[in-house]
């Protein structure tokens, strides 16, 4: 069932699957500003399937919902209060939350503030310092660069990420990696066929979908440059971390922080880059399943 549901002055697109008695996964997404479309669609009916309830939703201002109104400010903050709103309209006590991306710097922060309404709380692939993420990503970056001749690019990508301070924001050193064009998703999946994979699903989008609506979510990426992993000590709730092999944005040192710091379940997809939801459905919905109902089974 989808519907666009009236919450905090604003409507937003809900996509609801699976028997409303099962146990409830919400999915967070990232971008800043993309959408729950293509996890729905890649693994949505298979999650159901699994013995879920799987709800979706196009944050505000984003795709289906509505344009983001003028007030409140957008803030990771008018966003989980949107999540919380959800919730207790749906008649849900305690769920289980997957934030992907940007989307798992939101829900570590929203675990954090609201510990008593998750069973666990799943971070795939998450965005907890972007600093760390871009000092990771932008040498492959300044390779692929480099091998397609685009020498000036790569210069750019390799001085940010030597750079001695830490790092914000900057528009010129995304627009130096966008320059690698279509090879620009190399960043993010594993390999040709995980490649192939995640163009065919942007081929099945529906036409009239304006994506270019997530821009309305720039605001946000300022916050993303900034040091969440100190807060995975405050983690009050069951969790577990879900990366690709090949994925660039939590890189090596951050898993080993959450290990540390949580104790959490460490799930590495081994044909996968940042979305492993595309590149593996069938065995990211397993694990997730295994998460999410285990999950239910301890705290019953």
């Amino acid at each position: 069932m989808t519907e666009l549901m009236r919450i905090n002055g604003t409507n937003l697109f809900v996509d609801d699957r699976g028997p409303k008695d099962a146990p409830p996964l919400v999915f967070v997404h990232g971008g800043p500003g993309n959408s729950c479309w293509d996890f729905m669609t890649s693994v949505g009916d298979l999650l159901a399937a699994r013995g879920l309830r799987v709800i979706g939703v196009d944050q505000r201002g984003v795709l289906r919902s509505d344009p983001l109104p003028d007030q409140p400010e957008l803030s990771t903050a008018v966003l989980i209060e949107d999540f919380e709103a959800i919730r207790r309209t749906l008649g849900i006590d305690r769920w289980s939350a997957l934030g992907h991306s940007a989307g798992g710097a939101y829900l570590l922060d929203y675990a954090v503030e609201h510990p008593e309404v998750f069973e666990v709380a799943v971070f795939d692939a998450p965005s907890w310092d972007c600093d760390a993420t871009d000092r990771y990503r932008l040498p492959v970056a300044a390779d692929l660069l480099e091998n397609a001749g685009k020498t000036q690019a790569a210069a750019v990508c390799r001085a940010a990420a030597a750079a001695p301070h830490r790092l914000q924001f900057d528009s010129q050193v995304l627009a130096a990696m966008q320059q690698l064009g279509p090879d620009y998703l190399r960043l993010f999946t594993y390999d040709e066929n995980g490649l192939t994979t995640y163009l065919v699903l942007a081929q099945q989008a529906p036409t009239d979908l304006d994506w270019t609506r997530g821009a309305s979510h720039l605001p946000l990426i300022s916050d993303m440059y900034q040091d969440r992993t100190p807060r995975l000590a405050e983690l009050d709730c069951r969790s577990a971390l879900f990366v690709g092999a090949r994925d660039l944005v939590c890189p090596p040192a951050m898993i080993e922080t959450y290990r540390a710091a949580t104790g959490g379940d460490v799930v590495v997809f081994e044909r996968s880059g940042h979305f492993a939801y595309v590149e593996q459905p069938q065995e990211y919905a397993d694990r997730l399943a295994d998460e999410v109902l285990s999950a239910r089974t301890a705290t019953n």
